[in-house]
């Protein structure tokens, strides 16, 4: 016989008046169901996580520039664009999954102004509606009905993903190796070199055969 281990995952609340719900056994049916659902909304965040893709040509129609049926044109989404990032650090936070994935941009700015490494009142408020703004133009956010709060739906999760893992775990990295290179790095033995940076170089020295088989020239 084979042992065994499973992992349960369960909602917690040190107040359950946070989910409208009075503190009393006898409340203890309503509670479930609002518990079941944070449960089920917090699970769906690790298999995002995993199984995030985009589909051809997605990461292109992002950056292109909206045009709202009023007329006005708000940019596209970049991937580099510091403050853009700052924001989906702060939009896929778990802290809004207990609140019902809704939050208002005075929950958002003092998180997204430390991400920027500033303090709240030097990420001025009308900036983060105007980032905020081009995630909606893109349906990655909506506006919550008759309130001030907002929601970053599902496949907006999944881009916020996709954005901040090819930042983060691709494009700075190698941005970094190629623009400011650690000249003792390259005089290390391969077998001492970490893992990342093979891969890396690899991807570098593949990318080069790549263009001199296609008659391309790479700059210096």
């Amino acid at each position: 016989m084979r042992d065994h281990l499973l992992l349960r995952t369960e909602a917690t609340s040190n107040n359950v008046t946070d989910f409208g719900v009075p503190k009393a056994i006898a409340a203890v049916p309503q509670l479930r169901p609002a518990m079941a659902a944070v449960t089920d909304r917090y699970l769906t965040v690790p298999q995002d996580i995993l199984e995030t893709f985009v589909d051809r040509g997605q990461l292109r129609q992002l950056a292109e520039p909206t045009r709202l049926p009023s007329g006005r044109r708000i940019p596209g989404l970049t991937l580099d664009h510091p403050r853009q990032l700052a924001l989906m650090h702060a939009l896929v936070r778990f802290t809004h999954i207990a609140a019902s994935d809704t939050f208002t941009t005075t929950d958002l700015r003092p998180v997204t102004a430390a991400a920027l490494d500033l303090a709240p009142d030097q990420y001025r408020l009308s900036s983060l509606r105007y980032d905020l703004s081009k995630l909606r133009a893109k349906g990655l956010v909506e506006r919550v009905p008759h309130s001030r709060r907002y929601r970053l739906l599902p496949q907006g999760y999944r881009i916020c993903l996709i954005f901040l893992n090819l930042f983060e775990r691709v494009y700075a990295p190698l941005t970094a190796g190629l623009l400011r290179p650690v000249t003792a790095d390259a005089r290390l033995p391969e077998d001492k070199r970490h893992q990342l940076d093979r891969l890396y170089q690899r991807l570098v020295t593949d990318l080069d055969a790549l263009l001199k088989a296609v008659g391309l020239k790479t700059a210096a």
